[in-house]
């Protein structure tokens, strides 16, 4: 019996990819989700209600991070995941103090997470912002509108088409400096 030396060839392939697939699967962007889930693959993963849903929105009104309760709010383009944003703002409750507390501490984590940051500000609000090769992080601080506030937001860096057909990826894995839950 002769074997076709194509057969290894798409057994291989198909093998290969079904290996990519499963891997991407298992490595999480920000808060066990990856960019592209749908509003329902999030709901799925967070284990509270959401607030609001809007058509390209999910709303969390009181998530934990680093001690504090904060906003969560997950931003969708066309049914998959673009931004997920986490925000700390003046109310009767939190004064300007403790957004700028907030503010550093997010920071130090960030920091300890990811490296050193670029820094520039924008009249009265200071960003910092970190890339990895799939996220862009931010974070802002400052006096917005109605008050003080800290925003810590998460975008996605490879869901454009043009952004992946000019970037080849590493086949190495990109590694944080240090793994801290949810951010």
């Amino acid at each position: 019996m002769k074997s076709n030396p194509y057969i290894f060839q798409i057994i291989f392939f198909v093998l290969s990819f079904i290996s990519e697939v499963v891997h991407a699967q298992h490595n999480t962007d920000i808060r066990h989700v990856r960019w592209g889930f749908t509003p329902q693959q999030v709901k799925e993963i967070e284990s509270a209600k959401p607030f609001s849903h809007k058509q390209d929105k999910l709303i969390y009104a009181k998530v934990p991070l680093a001690n504090l309760i904060v906003g969560l709010e997950y931003d969708f383009n066309d049914d998959s995941l673009l931004s997920v944003s986490y925000y700390y703002y003046t109310t009767a409750s939190i004064t300007k103090d403790d957004v700028i507390m907030a503010s550093i501490d997010f920071d130090a984590i960030l920091t300890g997470k990811y490296g050193p940051s670029k820094v520039s500000l924008v009249g009265d609000i200071r960003n910092k912002v970190w890339l990895t090769p799939r996220t862009q992080i931010s974070l802002s601080v400052g006096n917005i509108d109605k008050g003080w506030s800290v925003e810590l937001v998460y975008l996605c860096r490879v869901c454009s088409g043009e952004w992946a057909k000019s970037k080849v990826l590493d086949k190495k894995e990109f590694e944080p400096l240090k793994d801290v839950k949810d951010f």
